[in-house]
């Protein structure tokens, strides 16, 4: 009986614990309102009238309802288009990214000659980079202004992506990849069946990654887009939110009681959000198992 009650840890010590643990989770809670508060409130700013958002622009419910931002953001020809150039933008520039990531990590995690001046440079591009002017006119020269080739070519590899997934493969066994060369398999052949199906959750965080960057594509359109029809919807929205009065000015005068500009452009915000939204919890668990195991050996 002794020796149960002496392997008990003492009252105190454990209320000390749990008074630390609620002060964690406190702090936490905190950090977490203020994080998603603003979110929150574009969301409530979207849904209420302009005579609810006038009286209380930091609401904590909607005291009403009006949709009607909503309307008029799907009712928008031009949105819809932008949605197209993004999505185009979104596939082809992914599946460019990664096709190139991928070969180079692939190439720069073996013992080629002359492996270390190569990545030199390549990092060297992380902090030097040869400026707008001879970038602008590398995509004149070569043809691509006013097309979507010039939104994804021009971005080809995020060094720091290609990093991690170098540093992943090096974790891969070599002996997988001397199995593969005494079956016959070359260089692609082993990067296509031995490191490509290890390394899906490296991929999904990589791909998530270049998702999330093409998805938000602005800055590229308004150098090298001339038509207003292939603006990305993050431009679209820019434009948007910089111009609110044109906008207002440009609504019909039976819409103007209703909509506001301050509900569109919130509206339009969390439109062009839900996408990723909706791919992020798919991905969520290969996400956290690719940035633990990317960061395993360096």
């Amino acid at each position: 009986m002794k020796s149960t009650l002496a392997a008990q840890p003492p009252l105190r010590s454990r209320r000390k614990v749990d008074i630390s643990q609620i002060g964690i989770i406190s702090v936490l809670v905190v950090w977490g309102i203020i994080v998603l508060y603003p979110f929150y409130n574009s969301v409530l700013v979207s849904i209420v009238p302009m005579s609810v958002y006038v009286r209380e622009p930091f609401m904590l419910y909607p005291p009403a309802f009006d949709f009607s931002s909503y309307k008029f953001i799907l009712s928008w020809s031009t949105l819809i288009t932008g949605f197209k150039t993004t999505f185009i933008i979104l596939v082809f520039g992914v599946a460019y990214n990664l096709f190139l990531t991928v070969t180079m990590a692939y190439v720069l995690s073996k013992p080629i000659p002359g492996r270390s001046i190569v990545n030199f440079l390549v990092v060297f591009t992380m902090f030097f980079q040869g400026g707008l002017i001879p970038s602008f006119l590398l995509v004149k020269n070569l043809g691509l202004i006013d097309s979507y080739a010039a939104m994804i070519l021009p971005v080809g590899i995020g060094i720091m992506n290609m990093m991690i997934m170098r540093s992943y493969f090096y974790t891969i066994p070599i002996e997988l990849e001397e199995a593969a060369r005494l079956d016959g398999a070359g260089e692609f052949t082993i990067l296509w069946k031995v490191f490509l199906p290890l390394s899906m959750p490296m991929l999904a965080t990589i791909g998530l990654y270049y998702s999330v960057d093409r998805w938000n594509e602005w800055y590229h359109g308004m150098l090298y887009m001339r038509s207003v029809d292939k603006w990305p919807v993050q431009l679209l929205i820019r434009n948007m939110i910089a111009s609110t009065a044109t906008i207002t000015n440009q609504m019909p005068e039976s819409a103007r009681p209703t909509v506001f500009a301050q509900g569109i452009q919130m509206a339009a915000v969390i439109v062009t959000i839900i996408p990723v939204a909706i791919l992020y919890p798919f991905l969520q668990k290969y996400f956290v198992k690719g940035l633990t195991l990317g960061g395993i050996k360096g």
